[in-house]
């Protein structure tokens, strides 16, 4: 332990007030006189580490000092313990093997673990020893007590324990060394699943180090609220899922080096996505292994997912038939779920565009098609069906559903041409806006409940 300490501190570039030994846990000795229960600084915190005014634990064998704001629920945590066993005369809790304790604690923060270590001498080396750190500085009343506590927490660890889980949500600001330091421990101990989220502070220019993304662990990078100006190299080749929401590239070229450097990408997710030095044309990237796709912003093309099996996505209507000129066939493709939001172009382009997107997705097995929001004022108007016939209504459709539908022309139009032409569809789901009055509602009942369909096909409103 003396070892890993030292080794912890120079890491750092900073000399600790636990260099060379780790805090005590010994209560002191007997000086031969009542020692009062708010006592001076004899000792430090177990959970924040500090000294200045503590109590002492006043449970039997038990030698903690604490700080009362630091472990306010530590009555309610031994009460329910005693709950527990009462009656039984046995420790059901501390029974339970270190493996599902660990599991346990992964739920809570990581302070909220420090505070089981009164319950029993059972737990008090449990929260040390965790494979999933949740670290939130909420609860801490400024940044250098926080980084006080994790530099603690990480020298007090064991140095060859693997952190497999590493939640980082900050809502103060700080020395970027700090948050590099914390980042860089949990890259060296084989972090698999990576969170970052500054989506709660300030300090919203927060970067990240070179070295996260050439991780050869991390199998789940999600990362909110963090600007990425420089990626020398992008070599992540255990990560399948990748999560980005409100994330800010200086160049969108930064876009296209992320993705090229996770070659077995399983999942994308990215909300809201800002790119300060757009990139006039954008070339084409294989997601070849992309199962699933989740995508809120503008600067993820359509024919990067042409692998995906699941896809939801909020798309401007506007770039629908730029998309169409490059994209290719969603082979694999069996869910769909589109929010369309449009500026100018009138409602019955966006059903043209769905029948036209429709086209390639040969294997479509549900539907969902949300109206997002609008510019304009919308005005009725009528729709003309196509001629052609698509292969997914004819042999895969069987769930479609139609959100925040308005029940006006060129809706129940497209209703009907999903309903008339799909043979094997079961649920067709319409559901209409708060707003809508009940004669409205009633009117689109009738019109669709006319409508000739397939005999197994149900037609529901919400």
């Amino acid at each position: 332990m003396h070892r890993s300490s030292m080794e912890m501190d120079s890491f750092f570039g900073k000399i600790s007030k636990y260099s060379g030994s780790v805090p005590s846990r010994k209560r002191k000795r007997n000086f031969g006189f009542p020692l009062n229960r708010r006592s001076e600084s004899y000792e430090d915190c177990i959970v924040c580490f500090d000294g200045d005014d503590f109590e002492l634990c006043d449970r039997m064998g038990c030698p903690n000092p604490y700080h009362p704001s630091c472990v306010k629920r530590e009555k309610v945590l031994v009460q329910a313990k005693e709950n527990l066993n009462s009656g039984t005369g046995e420790d059901k809790i501390s029974a339970l093997p270190d493996s599902l304790l660990y599991y346990i604690l992964s739920f809570v923060s990581i302070k909220d673990a420090a505070t089981t270590s009164i319950l029993s001498k059972r737990w008090r080396p449990l929260w040390l020893s965790q494979l999933f750190l949740n670290l939130d500085d909420e609860p801490f009343p400024d940044s250098p007590t926080f980084c006080n506590f994790v530099y603690s927490l990480m020298a007090m660890r064991d140095i060859t324990l693997p952190i497999l889980s590493f939640h980082l949500q900050c809502w103060n600001d700080y020395d970027c060394r700090d948050i590099y330091n914390f980042l860089y421990i949990a890259i060296q101990r084989g972090v698999e699943n990576l969170n970052i989220d500054f989506s709660h502070s300030l300090f919203s220019q927060m970067t990240l180090p070179s070295f996260v993304f050439s991780s050869k662990t991390l199998s789940i990078l999600k990362l909110k609220q963090i600007t990425l100006n420089e990626v020398p190299f992008v070599n992540l080749p255990s990560l399948k899922a990748l999560y980005l929401d409100v994330v800010t590239f200086t160049y969108y070229e930064l876009i296209l080096k992320l993705l090229s450097g996770c070659p077995i990408l399983q999942y994308l997710g990215t909300n809201n996505l800002v790119v300060e030095l757009p990139y006039s044309e954008r070339p084409v990237i294989s997601l070849s292994n992309l199962i699933r796709a989740n995508i809120c912003d503008i600067h993820i093309e359509f024919d990067w997912l042409q692998n995906v099996e699941r896809l939801r996505a909020t798309v401007l209507m506007e770039k629908l038939p730029y998309t169409f000129q490059r994209i290719a066939m969603f082979h694999n493709l069996t869910y769909m779920e589109l929010i369309i939001n449009y500026q100018h172009f009138p409602r019955a382009w966006m059903f043209n565009g769905m029948i036209k997107l429709l086209e390639y997705c040969p294997k479509l097995q549900s539907l969902i098609i949300e109206e997002g929001f609008t510019f304009h004022k919308l005005y009725d108007e009528d729709w003309e069906e196509p001629k052609i016939i698509l292969k997914c209504l004819s042999s895969h459709l069987r769930i479609c559903s139609l959100r925040n539908f308005k029940g006006m022309k060129c809706g129940l139009h497209f209703a009907k041409f999903i309903m008339k032409n799909s043979r094997v569809l079961s649920v067709m789901t319409i559901q209409s806006p708060e707003f809508t009055d009940t004669n409205a509602k009633h009117r689109m009942l009738m019109e669709l409940s006319s409508c000739p369909k397939s005999s197994t096909c149900k037609l529901l409103f919400e």
